[in-house]
């Protein structure tokens, strides 16, 4: 399988194609704001399998391949390793459809469909990761710092999960700074800091964790934070919720980062729990709005990437 023909994971693309996926997320931004609808996907049809629940994916996936000229069409999730072998899924619909975006829990169903299959596949979230996430991040920063990144800080108080994942991926590309702030126990996996840690050396960056939010927070440019009880993870929420409240980002622990220093939240947003009001409904310094709207025009931006 040429992994290039899809977003499985970010680890697939290199820097200049996430940069130039970037700036047409830009350009296809612009565009929309100036009332011009390109028809790149004219005459397409894009599959949408997702046994996750969504609001952001679901709505940008439609309006963007609607905005781009193509049709989505929704794909029972029950039919895919349950009523069906997912080689067989996979076969029939790259004869049907020109793309297939898949949400859901195992990373490794994307990968199959990629195998089996030979259309692009894009992965809208999975347990392990969350590459249209950290585009819409990467575009929101290019937006807001220009387009040299190089040396600015994220530092993402909470879980190692699959959006830390994507974005310490993005970071190393990007030439940024990657701090991780977590309870012990909860870091991203190794297998995903062996992969980064070549490119942050190369880039003269660094990835560093810490146990407390405090010490990461001092030299941010910028503060990510995500729920911490991921889709399927529910019945950990209590013990969860006592490792990660000194996690918590609020006003207080803001104040320990530099003045200029902004806020985002993948959303949704459990206010009170990861975040608070205050600080979510602080739209000098929250960007999450933003970077949801970028959603849109990232994920136009890799469907166009991938489908030509």
């Amino acid at each position: 399988m040429d992994r290039s023909k899809h977003l499985l994971c970010l680890r697939d693309w290199d820097a200049s194609r996430v940069l130039e996926t970037i700036d047409i997320a830009i350009r296809l931004k612009h565009e929309v704001k100036n009332g011009i609808y390109s028809e790149r996907l004219k005459g397409k049809t894009i599959g949408m399998l997702f046994q996750k629940d969504s609001l952001r994916t679901i709505v940008t996936f439609q309006v963007g391949i609607f905005q781009l000229g193509g049709m989505p069409v929704f794909l029972n999730p029950e039919s895919i390793g349950k009523r069906e072998d997912v080689k067989d899924v996979a076969r029939c619909v790259s004869r049907w459809v020109d793309g297939l975006v898949v949400r859901c829990f195992e990373q490794s169903l994307v990968d199959q469909l990629a195998d089996y299959g030979n259309i692009p596949i894009i992965n809208a979230l999975t347990d392990d990761s969350h590459p249209c996430q950290a585009l819409a991040f990467g575009q929101m920063c290019v937006e807001q710092f220009g387009n040299d990144l190089k040396g600015k800080t994220v530092a993402f108080i909470g879980d190692g999960n699959n959006v830390a994942n994507s974005l310490m991926n993005l970071c190393a590309k990007l030439g940024m700074n990657f701090t991780l702030a977590c309870p012990k126990g909860y870091e991203i996996k190794k297998e995903v800091i062996d992969i980064c840690s070549p490119i942050f050396e190369k880039m003269g960056t660094k990835y560093r964790i810490f146990n407390t939010p405090k010490e990461a927070v001092k030299d941010a440019d910028i503060l990510y934070s995500d729920v911490w009880v991921s889709m399927g993870q529910e019945e950990q929420k209590k013990s969860k919720r006592e490792h990660f409240l000194p996690f918590q980002i609020n006003d207080e622990l803001l104040a320990l980062a530099p003045k200029h220093c902004k806020v985002t939240h993948c959303l949704p947003a459990h206010r009170g729990e990861e975040i608070t009001d205050s600080v979510m409904d602080n739209l000098q310094v929250n960007l999450s709005y933003e970077e949801a709207e970028n959603r849109l025009h990232a994920q136009k931006a890799v469907l166009c990437k991938l489908l030509h």
